[in-house]
């Protein structure tokens, strides 16, 4: 194993540990301990809690980001593009919520410094963009756009990011089927908020 995919899972590692405790409940120390280091082999690796927090964050938005890109590729209407965004990070949060969970709870914590993650900013630059770019959207501003931003990444990380405590009042069959479920009134969701 090479230096570089060590420490990138070293930081996918403390990207799960941040998103399921946030920046202030995560430790130094239990982020070492998790992840099989000491305290001082973190530090020399990262420098700070910070600074591991700040790649963290930007690695998960640099994945949710890709799926923005992928999306985009095609000439297609924004819409469109938008609604293959939705339905893939849709996907992708059922395959592993850690991402969406950590870009979330950045935007509740606010613990990177306001400059700070490249990729953070670009995804809501880029997906707000997107929507003012749409036909129903034109003209209503950043604000309007930002809603419509905030809502759909909510509800799409809604049911993906709360498996676990889902889980203790469901059984597992029970959740797996209304993941499932979920996407077709979800799609409609998007779609009605994108086109009216």
């Amino acid at each position: 194993m090479t230096l570089t995919s060590t420490r990138t899972q070293l930081i996918e590692s403390a990207c799960r540990l941040f998103a399921a405790h946030g920046y202030a409940g995560a430790s130094i120390s239990a982020i070492a301990q998790e992840l099989g280091l000491s305290k001082q082999a973190l530090l020399h690796h990262f420098g700070s809690k910070n600074a591991l927090y700040a790649l963290a964050v930007e690695q998960a938005a640099s994945s949710v980001l890709q799926l923005l890109f992928d999306a985009m590729e095609d000439d297609r209407p924004p819409e469109e593009q938008l609604e293959t965004f939705f339905a893939a990070y849709q996907s992708a949060l059922q395959a592993d919520c850690a991402s969406a969970q950590i870009v979330l709870r950045e935007l509740l914590d606010q613990a990177l410094p306001r400059d700070g993650g490249t990729s953070f900013a670009t995804l809501f630059e880029s997906l707000v963009a997107t929507v003012q770019a749409t036909e129903r959207w034109e003209g209503k501003g950043v604000a309007g756009a930002l809603g419509v931003v905030t809502q759909l990444l909510g509800a799409a990380s809604l049911m993906g990011c709360t498996h676990d405590a889902w889980g203790r009042y469901y059984d597992a069959s029970v959740l797996s089927t209304a993941k499932v479920q979920a996407r077709a009134p979800f799609a409609e969701m998007v779609s009605g908020v994108l086109r009216g």
